[in-house]
């Protein structure tokens, strides 16, 4: 899925574009990056992800088909909180969810299913599993590695830095909690992209800087879409 300078550039062109619906920048990108904050919980296993996303069933985090009911779990999640004090947060990581279910839809399953990654191969250790969950392990890579590029190279980079210095986390009850969040939010600020080298991304295969730089064109339009499909927007 989308790595974090993805998504808080997808959130900027959504409160770009918006019709001034974004009341708190701070709250909104915060809300952004909210939902893989997951990974801080304790004993943290995949089937918290689901949650934290909002993916109702019984598939596996990563192998998910039934893209329009997550989409309309997003939508239904982001109507019953239109008019919540934390509606930029809820807005912020509802867009975060909706630009993985574009993902998922157009970009992972379609690679999974290319070149054979299955569940199983992650489970079990097996030397056809460990080649086809190699490309998986590839995939990601380029994708961290266009995600460290970014954060070197996007001019608005500071800009989030600000808003999330200034932003506040909460709890949503039975999806993900304010110390996850807080977390997260420090990690991002002080750690993860600190004294990071330049990636070179040149022989990237997988997840290339043009297809990174479409695929965040692309699913800004469908989180649009989706948020004035449900209320907002002009």
């Amino acid at each position: 899925m989308p790595y974090t300078m993805t998504h808080l550039i997808i959130a900027k062109n959504i409160a770009d574009r918006y019709a001034g619906q974004i009341g708190s920048l701070p709250q909104f990108y915060l809300g952004a990056i909210a939902p893989d904050a997951v990974h801080n919980r304790a004993g943290y296993i995949t089937e918290h992800k689901k949650a934290s996303h909002l993916i109702s069933g019984d598939e596996k985090w990563g192998f998910t088909t039934k893209n329009d009911e997550w989409a309309e779990n997003i939508s239904a999640f982001l109507r019953e909180h239109a008019r919540s004090k934390n509606c930029d947060f809820i807005r912020g990581y509802c867009c975060h969810a909706l630009a993985d279910v574009y993902n998922n839809e157009h970009e992972w399953t379609p690679f999974r299913l290319r070149y054979g990654v299955h569940y199983d191969d992650y489970a079990k250790a097996s030397h056809v599993g460990e080649a086809r969950a190699g490309y998986g392990k590839i995939y990601n890579h380029e994708c961290n590695q266009i995600d460290i590029l970014l954060a070197q190279t996007y001019e608005g980079r500071d800009d989030f830095w600000l808003h999330l210095a200034n932003a506040k986390s909460l709890n949503l009850p039975g999806i993900i909690y304010a110390d996850e969040i807080e977390q997260q939010r420090r990690y991002i600020l002080n750690v993860w992209y600190a004294d990071k080298e330049r990636p070179d991304i040149s022989a990237h295969t997988l997840r290339t800087w043009a297809g990174e730089m479409a695929f965040i064109k692309n699913a800004t339009d469908y989180v649009l879409g989706v948020l004035r499909g449900n209320g907002g927007g002009d």
